[in-house]
C-alpha cells in the first residue's frame, strides 16, 4: 500500500500505480556484507507466460546466492538486461576486511554472474568495471520526478532573490566525500580567512563520527589526510546538520547551490535532481559526474583551489535557467527512451559476439591439445597429461 500511494501521490503515476505488479520474495538481511540475499529462487516465482524480457537491477547482487540446480535468468528469459549502478568493487576495497584482496575478488564472482544471467548489461557511468565485454554500454537510464522538473520551470521564471545558500543533501557516510568537504573548508578557510557555510541533510552510520569531525577541531585534523601537520585549535565549522529530508522540500528559493565532493558514486540521484531544480551544482571532473557536463548549471573543479573558484563564483551571482531541453533529458520519458535503445543487441553486434565467442573455444581448445601431448625427446615416448574434460570424464596418463 505505501508503495502504491507513494507512485501514485508522490511521483505523480497513479496509473502506474495501480497497473503495477508486486511480488515479494523470502530473503535475509545479513550483516556481514550489509545486504539482503534472496532464501529460493527468484526465477521460480516467475510464471513462464510472463517470462519475456526482463531487466535486472544489480544483477551481480540479485545472483551472489542462488539455490543450486536453479536455472540462469537468461534460460529463463528470451532477453534479460541487466542495470548496474553500485560499485560494489570500490566498497569492498575501502570497507571490507583486506579490502585490497576481497575487492579483486569480488570483482571476478560479479563478472561470472553477470555473463551467465545476462544478454546484455547497461552501466550508469564509465566508473564500473567491466563486466560483460562485448555486450555492455554506459547510459545512464535512470530518471527523476516530476517534481524536480517543475521546479526548474518554476525557477525559470521567477526573479532572482540574491540569496544564495549552501546545501548538501545524502547518506551520512565517510565514503559520501565528507573527508574530501573537510579539506575543502579548510583549503577555504586558509585563502579567504573565513570557512563557508553549509547545511547537511541526511542520516546515516557515520553520522556521529562526523558530526563530531565538524564541530572538533582536533578530530577534524585526524581526518584531513592533506593536513596532518596542523594541530592548533580551530573554531567550529559553519556547518548545520538538518536531518533527513526528502530533496523536493528543498525546492524554492532558499537554497541555490548544491555541492556534492563524493568520487565513490556510479551516478548520483541528488545530483540530477538538483540540477533539474536549477541549483549551481559544484561537483568533481569524475567518471561518476561525465553525464551532467551538458547542463549549463553544473560547475566543475579539479583540485581545492578550483573548487573555491567555482563556489565564488555560485556564491556571487544567480544560476543560469535550465532549459526545457535539459530538462527533458532529466526526465524518466527521456531514461525509458534511453533504456529500449540500449538493450537491443544489433545483428551485426550478435553476429560479432558470436564470431568472437567461437575464435575463443577454438582458442582454448587448441590450448588444450597442445598442453596435451608432451614430447620427451630423451626417451622417445609420448606422455600424456592428466585432465579433466568438458563432461567431467577423465583421461588417465600414460
Amino acid at each position: 500500500k505505501y508503495i502504491r500511494r507513494w507512485l501514485a501521490e508522490d511521483a505523480g503515476m497513479p496509473f502506474e500505480a495501480m497497473e503495477l505488479e508486486i511480488l515479494f520474495y523470502p530473503a535475509k538481511y545479513h550483516k556481514f556484507a550489509s545486504s539482503i540475499f534472496a532464501l529460493n529462487d527468484i526465477c521460480s516465482l516467475i510464471s513462464e507466460k510472463d517470462a519475456d524480457v526482463c531487466i535486472l537491477e544489480e544483477p551481480e547482487h540479485l545472483n551472489w546466492y542462488r539455490s543450486p540446480g536453479s536455472p540462469s535468468w537468461t534460460n529463463k528469459f528470451h532477453h534479460v538486461v541487466g542495470v548496474i549502478h553500485t560499485n560494489y568493487k570500490a566498497y569492498v576495497r575501502s570497507h571490507a576486511p583486506a579490502g585490497f584482496l576481497a575487492a579483486p575478488l569480488t570483482a571476478g564472482v560479479n563478472c561470472m554472474v553477470v555473463q551467465a544471467n545476462c544478454h546484455r548489461v547497461m552501466k550508469l557511468s564509465g566508473v564500473l568495471q567491466e563486466f560483460h565485454p562485448g555486450n555492455e554500454v554506459v547510459e545512464n537510464v535512470h530518471g527523476i520526478r516530476e517534481t524536480f522538473l517543475l521546479e526548474g520551470q518554476r525557477r525559470r521564471s521567477s526573479k532572482p532573490t540574491g540569496i544564495f545558500k549552501v546545501y548538501f543533501i545524502g547518506k551520512l557516510l565517510w565514503a559520501k566525500g565528507f573527508d574530501i568537504l573537510l579539506e575543502l573548508e579548510e583549503y577555504f578557510r586558509q585563502q579567504t580567512g573565513s570557512y563557508f557555510d553549509i547545511d547537511v541533510f541526511g542520516t546515516g552510520p557515520d553520522e556521529v563520527e562526523i558530526k563530531r569531525a565538524f564541530e572538533d577541531s582536533a578530530k577534524r585534523e585526524n581526518r584531513m589526510l592533506d593536513n596532518l601537520s596542523i594541530r592548533s585549535r580551530r573554531p567550529p565549522l559553519p556547518v548545520r546538520f538538518m536531518g533527513m529530508k526528502d530533496h523536493s522540500f528543498l525546492a524554492g528559493d532558499e537554497y541555490s547551490i548544491f555541492v556534492n565532493p563524493s568520487v565513490t558514486e556510479v551516478l548520483c540521484t541528488a545530483t540530477a535532481e538538483a540540477v533539474a531544480m536549477g541549483k549551481h551544482v559544484i561537483i568533481p571532473y569524475h567518471p561518476s559526474n561525465s553525464f551532467f557536463h551538458q547542463f549549463e548549471n553544473c560547475l566543475f573543479y579539479n583540485d581545492k583551489k578550483s573548487f573555491m573558484i567555482q563556489l565564488q563564483k555560485a556564491l556571487s551571482c544567480s544560476p543560469p535557467n535550465i532549459s526545457n531541453e535539459s530538462l527533458k533529458i532529466l526526465s524518466w520519458e527521456a531514461a525509458t527512451t534511453r533504456c529500449i535503445y540500449a538493450s537491443v543487441i544489433s545483428k551485426r553486434d550478435d553476429a560479432k559476439n558470436k564470431r568472437l565467442e567461437r575464435t575463443k573455444e577454438r582458442h582454448n581448445i587448441r590450448k588444450a591439445i597442445s598442453g596435451l601431448f608432451s614430447n620427451n625427446m630423451e626417451s622417445g615416448t609420448i606422455s600424456i597429461a592428466s585432465f579433466g574434460s568438458m563432461e567431467g570424464n577423465r583421461c588417465e596418463a600414460v
